[in-house]
């Protein structure tokens, strides 16, 4: 039998190693069970040549910027697939792919959002074409959301609708796709499938030998979500690292999840090698290493001789807990917050999502202290949760193969996750609990200022283009104004959220109080 599956991979010569891992991990999973396999990937000979299964090409939705534009090509796939146009240029092979198919899965990955539109489009497509030819659909390891604008919680919950059955990593999509398709789509609550990954041979150079501690660092090249310009944002990290090194005694191994495996580039500013270098600059203990990109398997194996794993990036916490290896987020946004707080919560650890604000001044050192003095403890109920993840998500497999040879049925059970120990006093839970709160304030306030500047943005832009007469133009603008307008709305209600978790006990009360005091002053 003949399986299509889509993942986010390969693009433009980029390795995304968690989304690469998922969608190996797929294919691995598949081919293991019978299945043939046929890869949706943006460079599809690089995949094709990684992965030794075939592969065709996205429908080519990034390069659309325009949602009007999307929905027309869309329908324009559409149409062609129910014989009633030519398929637009470049969308012949992949649609020959799927009249081939036998299913089509969508691998794991954090895409379903408004923000990655042209994924949401990309998978919508084809999961309209598998409905369309007759063929099952299978959804595994998502996170969706958070920011999804109700255009596209629509497009979303079509997918969801129409899937067998659709897996998520994390609580908090689980009761988003809960609450947005209710009883019409089966979702189930899963881990992410980057834990079936075995590791391989770690690259290393001869003459730089590693040295027999290591704790592994990874640092996505995203300061914006932060708050920080650039370098203030490298200093903080650097400044961050020498405090490990200081605390611990243990060297510091940088490792990229963003970058090339062809080359090695430390000068594109969106690859995270540039990011460590940066990193590694700023440090002062001269203990800390930049190592080059290297693919999944090959970091899982460096992570099995890890004392534990520190990142901004979402994958360590899911390789740690499948080599029994704590793991540590440093969180500097509210989709890392949301992400990694999920990640570790399926390990019964989600106190170690940490706020990048809160770290230095008040929760790193305590942290750092009880990693030294019970990382064996830690490292024994990972160890646990990882064989525990890995039999889950394998069943999960299992149903997903029985389901389509017809032999039984997807998994529907939620993934049970443990409780695990605390690296936290009791004052210690109420700090970060607090720092949690504010910082999550801050971000949504600065996703909104965000959002503002962009209306302000195309408003001005919309002027200049209808002054010049262009009519065309300024439609598309318009309609960018009005979807920015619904993401303004949704961040102010989750904002709102926030600021009322943070108001203390009797709050609402003394408002009342307040109110009919000023009242009676008014009147007497």
């Amino acid at each position: 039998m003949k399986v299509v599956v889509v993942g986010d991979m390969s693009y433009r010569g980029r390795y995304h190693l968690g989304d690469e891992a998922m969608s190996e991990v797929a294919v691995s999973e598949l081919t293991s069970r019978g299945f043939s396999v046929t890869l949706v990937a943006g460079n599809p000979e690089v995949s094709t040549r990684m992965y030794g299964v075939p592969a065709v090409p996205r429908f080519g939705f990034i390069g659309i910027p325009q949602r009007a534009d999307k929905i027309a090509h869309s329908d324009a796939i559409l149409a062609s697939v129910c014989g009633d146009a030519e398929p637009p240029a470049g969308t012949d092979v992949s649609i020959a792919a799927l009249r081939a198919a036998d299913a089509l899965v969508i691998a794991g990955g954090g895409n379903l959002n408004t923000i990655g539109e042209h994924h949401l489009f990309e998978r919508l497509t084809l999961m309209r074409i598998a409905k369309n030819l007759g063929i099952p659909l299978y959804v595994t390891s998502q996170t969706v959301g958070p920011h999804l604008l109700p255009p596209d919680q629509e497009l979303v919950r079509e997918i969801a609708e129409y899937a067998r059955v659709f897996g998520v990593r994390e609580s908090r999509t689980a009761e988003l796709m809960r609450g947005l398709c209710g009883e019409s789509a089966t979702i189930v609550r899963t881990v992410d499938d980057a834990v079936l990954l075995d590791g391989s041979v770690v690259p290393i150079d001869p003459a730089k030998p590693l040295p027999e501690r290591y704790i592994l660092g990874s640092f996505a090249a995203d300061e914006r979500t932060s708050g920080l310009d650039a370098e203030a944002y490298y200093r903080e990290l650097a400044a961050i690292l020498d405090q490990v090194v200081s605390v611990t005694d243990i060297d510091v191994l940088l490792v990229s999840h963003l970058g090339s495996l062809e080359r090695d580039d430390r000068e594109t500013r969106d690859f995270d090698d540039y990011a460590h270098e940066r990193i590694r600059g700023y440090a002062t203990s001269g203990r800390v290493r930049v190592l080059p990109m290297m693919s999944a398997r090959e970091l899982i194996a460096l992570t099995e001789g890890a004392s534990w794993t520190l990142s901004t990036r979402y994958h360590p916490l899911v390789f740690g807990a499948g080599v029994g290896i704590p793991a540590i987020g440093i969180v500097h946004s509210y989709y890392s917050a949301v992400r990694m707080r999920g990640a570790l919560e399926n390990s019964g650890m989600p106190d170690c999502a940490v706020p990048m604000e809160g770290w230095r001044p008040l929760l790193g050192e305590p942290l750092l202290r009880a990693l030294v003095a019970r990382r064996d403890e830690f490292a024994a109920h990972l160890r646990d949760v990882g064989g525990a993840q890995r039999e889950y998500q394998t069943r999960w497999w299992d149903g997903i193969a029985a389901d389509l040879r017809g032999t039984g049925t997807v998994v529907r059970d939620d993934y049970s996750y443990p409780q695990g120990p605390r690296w936290t006093d009791t004052e210690t839970q109420l700090q970060l609990s607090h720092i949690r709160i504010a910082t999550e304030s801050v971000q949504l306030t600065r996703l909104q200022i965000q959002m503002t500047e962009r209306d302000t943005d195309i408003r001005q832009r919309r002027k200049a283009v209808e002054q010049r007469g262009a009519r065309d133009q300024s439609a598309a603008l318009e309609r960018e104004l009005t979807s920015l307008r619904g993401e303004l709305t949704a961040l102010r209600a989750e904002l709102a959220e926030v600021r009322h978790r943070t108001r203390p006990p009797g709050a609402a009360l003394r408002d009342r109080i307040r109110l009919a005091l000023q009242r009676s002053r008014g009147q007497s």
